[in-house]
């Protein structure tokens, strides 16, 4: 019964990651199941298996996409570290948990999540949400501790977010940096932004 269900997980690990390939070639809208069995050898009996229809794909995509990413900000805030610290880490980790999977990603950033069922849209949003608070949270640690300084925290969770975001559509993993190299790059860049500079007076 294990060995069945590990089968089936990777089956439908595969389905999803054909899926991600062919949504972030031609868009959502765009795309048929036809070609995403096409793409993944597959009959449409198969896909069906495993999910209900297209919208159902894309459901699982940003859901297992923003589980990705929450679990390992979870994980990150839980240590007993300062908040540049924090930031840092989670800006390196998504680095890294993108850079394996960036058509998926890249259809997250494409905020294909409209096309989704009112109920299953209503639940991705308050997950994409709760992963811009916890940037939000941290950053405010960071500010009440002396160790940021923003006008607006949400608009500087905004910056690191923006910058975090565009890496899908042009991270290559055949590139000259590996994807830890530029999350240590971005991390670096993206926290000294945010570090309160000493004024002449100060210590």
């Amino acid at each position: 019964m294990a060995r069945r269900t590990e089968r089936q997980e990777a089956r439908r690990e595969q389905i999803l990651n054909g899926a991600a390939r062919v949504f972030s070639k031609k868009g959502y809208h765009a795309s048929t199941v036809d070609e995403i069995a096409k793409e993944l050898g597959l009959t449409k009996a198969s896909i069906y298996y495993y999910v209900s229809d297209k919208s159902d794909l894309l459901y699982q995509l940003y859901k297992r996409a923003m589980t990705m990413l929450l679990e390992s900000q979870a994980a990150i805030m839980a240590r007993p570290d300062p908040p540049d610290a924090k930031l840092g880490a989670m800006i390196e980790e998504y680095v890294r948990i993108v850079g394996g999977a960036t058509a998926m990603y890249s259809v997250v950033v494409l905020r294909e999540h409209h096309a989704l069922p009112p109920r299953k849209r209503k639940e991705i949003i308050a997950m994409r949400d709760q992963y811009e608070q916890t940037y939000q949270q941290c950053i405010q640690d960071g500010i009440e501790q002396g160790i940021f300084e923003a006008q607006d925290v949400k608009m500087a969770s905004y910056v690191v977010l923006g910058a975090l975001n565009w890496i899908p559509n042009w991270y290559n993993p055949r590139g000259s940096l590996s994807k830890e190299q530029i999350g240590r790059m971005f991390a670096e860049q993206l926290v000294r932004g945010l570090r309160k500079v000493p004024c002449p007076s100060e210590p």
